[in-house]
């Protein structure tokens, strides 16, 4: 019946029902958000364009959700990146302190490198990178764990062929430890000094 009473009339805010958030109330409280409205006429008439483009497009609710979605999204990355990466600086201060100071702050940032989610889904790298996966799982200063390749696809993630690396025939010729042979063996790299 609301609907019909609505459809039938020729403004939108011509039926009002009752409470705080009703086309009524809102109506009252209009003008409080308008600079120089000195009629009430006036004021009416952009009351109803008010109603007309917020309320009447109901297309246009999924992406204002989408919207805020993304923009929390873009706080809390923005967030992280600036209080826990220590290569950002947004204070004067921190650009000029001395050594002991700096590695007192990177101490802070353990958590923006090992993470861990970020420990779950690099151990799933070989699924997205088909050449030295495992390139970076080493970590020479020991600031984090060392990583290790999961064997198997993620599941509900990435359907591709083949699921388990052994059921790959290049997996193991492809590892970071077999092309760095292959690159000192033909004469392109130099062996290391050390022994792993």
């Amino acid at each position: 019946m609301l609907v019909s009473r609505i459809l039938r009339a020729t403004h939108l805010s011509a039926y009002s029902a009752k409470g705080n958030w009703s086309h009524f109330s809102m109506r009252q409280r209009y003008p409080q958000m308008l600079k120089a409205q000195t009629d009430p006429t006036i004021n009416d008439f952009f009351f109803e364009l008010f109603l007309r483009k917020w309320f009447a497009d109901a297309p246009s609710y999924n992406y204002a959700f989408v919207t805020i979605g993304a923009l929390g999204a873009c706080i809390g990355i923005l967030a992280r990146g600036v209080f826990c990466n220590p290569d950002v600086m947004f204070r004067k201060q921190e650009v000029r302190k001395p050594l002991p100071d700096r590695h007192r702050q990177w101490t802070y940032s353990l958590p923006f490198f090992n993470h861990r989610l970020r420990n779950w889904t690099t151990s799933y790298k070989s699924c997205l990178i088909d050449n030295e996966p495992d390139w970076a799982d080493k970590h020479p200063l020991g600031y984090r764990p060392n990583r290790k390749q999961n064997h198997k696809r993620p599941y509900m993630w990435i359907f591709s062929i083949p699921r388990y690396q052994i059921q790959d025939p290049l997996y193991t010729s492809c590892l970071h430890d077999n092309m760095n042979a292959i690159y000192e063996e033909v004469g392109y790299a130099k062996a290391p000094n050390y022994e792993d």
